[in-house]
């Protein structure tokens, strides 16, 4: 009873206002400060600011035990609560305060003489810990979550909380025998898995163990897989792909995404799902993955070669693409091979350019369009793109439109300017999410000069959108 009695008064007296040493010092996290007390100073405040979740340690001693016996309190920073005080948890008259903070925000330290003994004068030394700080990132833990592994290629990087699993492409070819060999920096857990190209089906398994091997027995691309047994934990580790001769990689295959389109897709049972595209230099491409209830995924985006160009939980945005080219996107379990978790969800891809067609100095079929004119035309599987010509001066304002007017048609539209007998781009357009759907280019022409309009759809040859559209061109002089 005696010692709530003495809590109870602490309290009481933390609350009230002082009006002796209202002078008060700021701490961070790691520092250390001298202070005194005496009757004409009874108590010390200090201030600190401190985050939700963070788990403080107080420490006070006292430099002469026969002088002062120290007690410290810890308060919110209105002092209107007090949080957690100690007398002598640091043995002999040193205090120990052990705190989680409950919010973000500012705090405040008192340090008073002890209510139960008659030492109250003297110096004494407090020191503000943080025990459990944020983690350092290792150099190893930024290393590409995707990338390809060639043959004879060793990669360093690490497995950890934020990335409890690396995904790496390797080609191979037919018969030829593939060997991974795994040197962990630590007593981590860890499991080698090799996939198909699809994600269809584990081809080998080799847990709790530093060597996987296995003979393909058609040439194409493979996944392997490095992940965690433990669902905690991280480790450095080195892995090595044995030397086997050179090959030259294809393509591989996977869902294509069409620009605008969801694209339906499932992680139960399926670890992840590749999917592809093709886009022009310079554009910048979303993809957003979407479910009905919370669906803890990562979306990988590879270049052509599986080198890694960007990496998001459920959604990348804005992502600049600095090649022409086929791209690569694997929706994944952020959890790894052995992560349960899974569910539906729609990816949809927009703002990729096709890379333009290329046409010749004279196209077989163009057709000639005027200032105030619009033509009509349709694309589909038989013809997925159509030539348009007209003649501009330097320094007009060409305004040209494209419009939908019926069918499922994803139009692409392509200006391009004759130099020297050979057609060199000066713009495109991809069709906006509009009612009536559009693509426009507004420009000024550079020169006096035969111009190219090139309308296709997207994905040209490969693509399956179809429908009408009507062209519209016109020509303001200076």
């Amino acid at each position: 009873m005696r010692r709530g009695l003495i809590a109870a008064v602490l309290v009481a007296c933390a609350l009230l206002p002082s009006a002796a040493g209202r002078a008060q010092m700021t701490l961070r996290y790691g520092e250390a400060v001298q202070g005194a007390l005496s009757a004409a100073q009874p108590e010390a405040r200090y201030r600190f600011g401190g985050r939700a979740g963070d788990a403080v340690l107080i420490a006070v001693d006292s430099a002469d035990s026969e002088a002062l016996d120290p007690l410290v309190m810890l308060l919110d920073g209105e002092q209107r609560q007090v949080l957690a005080l100690d007398d002598n948890s640091g043995g002999g008259v040193n205090a120990r305060l052990r705190h989680v903070l409950p919010r973000d925000g500012g705090y405040l330290i008192k340090v008073i003489a002890s209510p139960r003994a008659q030492r109250g004068n003297g110096t004494f030394r407090l020191a503000l810990s943080l025990l459990n700080p944020t983690p350092t990132p290792s150099p190893l833990s930024e290393a590409p979550r995707l990338a390809a592994l060639t043959p004879g290629e060793s990669v360093r990087a690490e497995l950890s909380d934020g990335a409890p699993f690396r995904l790496y492409a390797l080609y191979a070819l037919a018969a030829q025998p593939l060997s991974l060999s795994l040197r962990l920096e630590g007593a981590l857990p860890v499991g080698m898995y090799l996939y198909s190209h699809d994600f269809e089906r584990r081809l080998a398994t080799a847990e709790l163990t530093d060597q996987l091997t296995f003979t393909p027995r058609a040439e194409g691309w493979h996944w392997l897989i490095l992940s965690r047994l433990a669902p905690t934990g991280g480790a450095a580790y080195t892995l090595t792909r044995a030397p086997e001769p050179l090959s030259r990689p294809a393509a591989a295959e996977g869902i294509r995404l069409v620009a605008g389109t969801a694209q339906a897709g499932a992680l139960s049972p399926r670890f992840a799902t590749l999917y592809h595209f093709e886009a022009q230099s310079g554009s910048r491409i979303d993809l957003l993955l979407q479910s009905q209830e919370a669906l803890p995924a990562l979306i990988l985006l590879g270049d052509e070669q599986f080198e890694q160009v960007a990496l998001g939980a459920g959604a990348l945005r804005n992502v600049a693409l600095a090649r022409t080219g086929r791209y690569y996107a694997v929706v994944v379990r952020s959890g790894g091979v052995n992560d349960p978790v899974g569910g539906e969800y729609t990816l949809t891809l927009s703002g990729a350019l096709t890379p333009p067609p290329t046409p010749t100095p004279a196209p077989p079929t163009v057709l000639p369009i005027r200032s105030g004119e619009a033509r009509r035309g349709s694309l589909d599987d038989q013809r997925y793109i159509a030539y348009y010509t007209f003649a501009g001066k330097g320094g007009d304002s060409a305004q040209i439109r494209l419009i939908v007017e019926g069918g499922t048609l994803e139009p692409l539209l392509y200006l391009y300017v004759y130099r020297d007998g050979q057609p060199s781009l000066l713009s495109s357009a991809v069709a906006e999410e509009t009612q009536p759907r559009s693509a426009q280019i507004q420009i000024v022409l550079p020169e006096a000069a035969t111009y190219l309009l090139v309308v296709t759809r997207y994905g040209a040859a490969q693509g399956t959108s179809q429908g009408a559209y009507a062209l519209e061109l016109t020509l303001t002089g200076r």
